[in-house]
């Protein structure tokens, strides 16, 4: 028995040397693995790796950011507002509130100075900002306006005004007015080192404020915007404004689509006007008491939507109509020609697309009531 004894004890003394050499390599093992090939230690969270990808704000759920570390971050000139990437990252904001500023990062913000509050610039004068590629295969640049108010416009014409310009030559309008909540995609050019340039000129001193999002689109995305739509819209229904609806004013020297993707086993198209929306939802060109839908009605401003009529298939017949089909639109009502009643209308052309032209000459001050128009819009199947 006591021989016994003496033999659990070894085995226990053996067990315990063999845990102890066991850790001492254990040791040696995470010394080496935390550092590399030049001796140099570092720590085991720099090889955790994770895309940088889009994330939402702690602080707000329509507030957006990149997923960097903590330190890319700060490099970058962000500021965390949140945790990301299963807490490894962080929700980094990137916001420009100074005049020549380049923007590299995608998903960043351009801010009036101390926004939420409004800025009162001290002169007239002009704001550049420039946004450069965050990678080669980039295209487009979408710019998301969640806050912009206070930019005049008087009778149509911009005293404050937002330009984008890419390097295609062919632009967004500058725009004024009221615009939160509106979008606007620009195109970059097709070299790596093409620019956008964003421009915010004051032509007065009174109080405005802006935050737009920027958000850059590779060449590839499933969710570009056909190349010169200046709006997009995705879904089988939705609502389509002008610019400065918000702010009850048609704006002058407007030339460009919207557009509205194609939904699976969609065919036509109806339009009609907005409802339960103030101001008055269509308010084209003044002097008007009704539709004005010739091709030669509207000189000064016009929607153009190819092809109209009450199923998009068949033509319209006198005494209703005058044209077969309808593809311009003023007046004071959506509708047919000369008539004051508002109607639902009907494309089966694609794309899709809604243009607005108005004038930029002399003759053409819009002055109230020219709202603009609001239309509300649903895809019909084939």
């Amino acid at each position: 028995r006591k021989n016994k004894k003496q033999s659990q004890q070894l085995i226990l003394v053996m067990l315990g040397s063999l845990l102890t050499l066991f850790l001492v390599l254990s040791s040696d093992l995470v010394t080496a693995t935390n550092r590399d090939e030049s001796g140099r230690a570092f720590s085991l969270f720099s090889i955790v790796q994770f895309p940088n990808s889009g994330c939402t704000a702690s602080s707000s759920s329509t507030t957006f950011g990149t997923c960097y570390t903590a330190t890319e971050c700060i490099d970058k000139g962000g500021s965390a507002d949140g945790n990301c990437a299963a807490g490894f990252g962080v929700c980094c904001l990137i916001t420009v509130t100074t005049c020549g500023s380049t923007v590299t990062t995608n998903t960043s913000y351009i801010r009036n100075p101390n926004f939420p509050s409004s800025f009162t610039p001290t002169s007239t004068g002009s704001c550049e900002i420039k946004v450069s590629k965050c990678s080669d295969d980039i295209c487009q640049l979408r710019l998301d306006f969640q806050t912009m108010s206070g930019f005049t416009a008087a009778v149509g014409v911009c005293t404050d005004e937002f330009e984008a310009k890419g390097q295609t030559g062919v632009n967004p309008p500058a725009i004024c007015g009221t615009n939160t909540g509106y979008h606007m995609y620009t195109e970059f050019g097709a070299t790596a080192a093409d620019t956008i340039t964003l421009t915010i000129t004051y032509g007065d001193t009174s109080s405005k404020t802006w935050n737009v999002l920027l958000r850059q689109i590779a060449c590839t995305a499933t969710w570009k915007a056909p190349t010169d739509c200046v709006q997009y819209f995705t879904g089988s229904t939705g609502t389509i404004q002008s610019y400065n609806f918000a702010g009850g004013q048609l704006l002058n020297s407007m030339y460009y689509n919207n557009c509205i993707r194609t939904e699976e086993g969609f065919c036509k198209i109806q339009y009609k006007e907005s409802t339960g929306q103030t101001p008055d939802t269509f308010g084209m060109e003044t002097g008007k008491s009704a539709a004005e839908a010739s091709s030669d009605g509207c000189p000064t401003s016009h929607i153009f939507i190819p092809n109209l009529s009450s199923d998009g298939i068949n033509a319209l017949t006198i005494p209703i109509s005058t044209e077969a089909f309808i593809s311009h639109q003023c007046g004071s009502v959506f509708g047919l020609d000369a008539s004051p009643v508002s109607l639902a209308l009907v494309s089966a052309t694609k794309p899709f697309i809604v243009g607005v032209y108005t004038s930029s000459g002399p003759v053409a001050a819009l002055t109230a009531p020219t709202t603009g128009f609001s239309l509300d819009y649903t895809q019909l199947p084939c």
